[in-house]
């Protein structure tokens, strides 16, 4: 082999020994770059997540926040076809614009069925509730919102839910009698094979107990008089004639009544001799402007339309306010009756059935 073949290998393997210690080189160098971004000390983050994973969560939800006051303790019959020893989840829905049942003054009770129940098929429970002297309502789901079935375009539910009203102004209503409606709700919806779901009859009985005392403190009439002056008395036409030109209008009892804009009572004129102590009819010794605190959404502004009303009747009739006593009443005490009036108003309002609304209206009934 000639020296220039020699010297041509020895050039060849120095020139592959250059590019192998060159890649070498190159991939420690890339390897070492990739160790970083990505090295063990890094956890990976579908396997390996730092510290202690936590779901989500919703945040615990104000107790003044919350529409409805809970249901006591709820009692379940499972239907006869019906061995998995669950019981249902209650039928949610938001209340519809003519609902009317409501747990702050009702004790509800829910029926579910698998099989849609019909108008028809209602009938036995509808005749069996009306042995209660409590008003009872009776409404189902239409389109995921409550609806009184009376007045439902639907003839058939699968949701039904009852409410027995738990005191008026008559009383609170006895556990006896809540028995006997949740007795009437399950022999129901075990006859159809459904689900039914009733407050506890002591739950129920003790919330009606605090409705009532509720009712005794809030149920007030604020009422003034106006009196004729050294014994004399006023024409009722001339009383009629007054109050008609101020917008009353004549009930069927004689009472001449002051409506708000949606229709209902405002106060009321009538004789402050009501009971007959006076023969004729024709005339009477004073006039009585009574409000009815509950009834009225707004009883301030009530109450001085009220008061404006009796003043004129007074400037015309020649008369003057007195309370039930007889006692003049001054600015200061009609001041004071307000002050009272609108305390009572608020009263309403923190236990959720304000004054004038539709629960106020049925409850103090």
């Amino acid at each position: 082999m000639s020296d220039l073949q020699l010297a041509l290998i020895g050039l060849g393997a120095l020139v592959i020994g250059g590019v192998v210690a060159y890649n070498t080189v190159v991939e420690r160098r890339a390897k070492a770059r990739a160790e970083r971004a990505f090295g063990r000390e890094h956890p990976d983050v579908l396997f390996e997540a730092p510290g202690q994973r936590r779901e989500p969560a919703v945040g615990k939800i104000p107790e003044e926040s919350r529409a409805e006051p809970t249901l006591g303790r709820i009692e379940e019959v499972a239907p006869a076809n019906r061995d998995d020893g669950e019981g249902p989840a209650v039928a949610e829905a938001p209340a519809g614009s003519a609902s009317v049942v409501s747990n702050r003054i009702d004790t509800v009770a829910v029926i579910l069925a698998d099989d849609p129940i019909t108008i028809e098929s209602l009938d036995p429970l509808l005749d069996a509730l009306q042995v209660h002297t409590a008003p009872v309502n009776v409404e189902g789901i239409v389109e995921e919102q409550w609806q009184p079935i009376e007045s439902s375009a639907r003839q058939s539910w699968r949701e039904l839910r009852a409410g027995l009203q738990l005191a008026s102004r008559s009383g609170p209503v006895t556990e006896e009698e809540i028995g006997s409606f949740n007795d009437t709700i399950a022999s129901f919806a075990a006859s159809i094979s459904a689900v039914s779901q009733r407050e506890s009859p002591a739950a129920a009985a003790a919330r009606a107990r605090d409705l009532d005392r509720f009712c005794a403190d809030a149920d007030v009439e604020v009422a003034v008089n106006v009196v004729g002056q050294f014994g004399a008395t006023f024409a009722l036409a001339r009383v009629k004639t007054i109050a008609l030109e101020h917008g009353l209008s004549e009930t069927a009892s004689g009472d001449l009544v002051c409506y708000a804009r949606d229709g209902t009572p405002g106060y009321a004129v009538r004789r402050f001799d009501r009971e007959g102590t006076r023969p004729d009819a024709s005339y009477t010794t004073g006039l009585t402007f009574a409000l009815d605190l509950p009834h009225v959404s707004d009883p301030g502004a009530a109450f001085d339309e009220m008061v404006a009303l009796a003043q004129a009747c007074a400037s015309t009739l020649g008369g003057e306010l007195v309370d039930d006593n007889r006692k003049p009443l001054t600015a200061a005490g009609l001041a004071a009756i307000r002050r009272s009036l609108e305390q009572v108003f608020r009263d309403m309002e923190s236990h959720g059935i304000p004054a004038g609304s539709a629960l106020a209206r049925r409850l103090f009934s």
